[in-house]
């Protein structure tokens, strides 16, 4: 190995080595707190991967649910334009076989009753219902009804009688006496306690003496 080599060779290790002291860290400092809670946190995280599953495995279900609404709605919207074009064509057969001379049938017509429309919406499905008001099922079976004359006048319902409203007892009046009433009221019951009772001690007396009266007699 000649001297250029070697002297090349030392100079690349030279600047190896100062890059790498360039690249070095100068300092490790590690958190205590991170630190512990990767330690520690093993369960924490166990938990939240389990409780981040079951969401995942949540919304899938809903995402499933919603899809088979949709498709019973499908269903359910097919089936009733089936039975409704049914029953058209059913009614369209007997209503011209019976009246050939009238105007043909117009069908179900959304005009003949009033009609709004509805939204109805959660967190996955935006639906929107149509509701038809006043509906008649007689006009699928009998057609539309027929314009009244102008000459019939609609009879009023019969008036409901009103209850008669109870009648208030009446209050009786309480009267109340004064001390001096009351005080000459009970002297006059005394009073008449000791009249009667001097009324029957006497007629007891007359008695006796009237049954004395007879013994001596005899």
């Amino acid at each position: 190995m000649d001297n250029l080599a070697s002297l090349t060779r030392s100079h690349t290790i030279l600047a190896a080595k100062k890059r790498s002291r360039r690249q070095q860290i100068p300092e490790i400092i590690f958190d205590d707190s991170k630190r512990r809670d990767f330690l520690t946190g093993f369960h924490k995280r166990k938990l939240a991967k389990a409780d981040a599953a079951r969401k995942r495995a949540q919304e899938r279900d809903k995402q499933l649910q919603a899809e088979a609404r949709r498709e019973q709605r499908r269903a359910l919207r097919e089936k009733a334009i089936e039975n409704a074009t049914k029953i058209e064509g059913e009614y369209a057969a007997v209503y011209g076989s019976h009246n050939e001379e009238e105007e043909e049938w117009p069908g179900i017509t959304p005009t003949t009753s009033k009609q709004r429309d509805e939204e109805y919406e959660d967190e996955e499905v935006l639906a929107t219902v149509t509701v038809v008001e006043d509906f008649d099922p007689d006009t699928i079976l009998h057609g539309p009804p027929r314009p009244t004359s102008p000459t019939s006048k609609a009879v009023p319902p019969p008036p409901i009688p009103k209850p008669a409203p109870p009648k208030k007892p009446k209050a009786q009046k309480i009267r109340y006496q004064t001390k001096g009433a009351r005080t000459a009221d009970r002297r006059k019951q005394l009073v008449r306690k000791n009249e009667k009772a001097e009324r029957a001690g006497g007629k007891a007396s007359r008695e006796r003496s009237s049954k004395n009266t007879r013994k001596s007699r005899k």
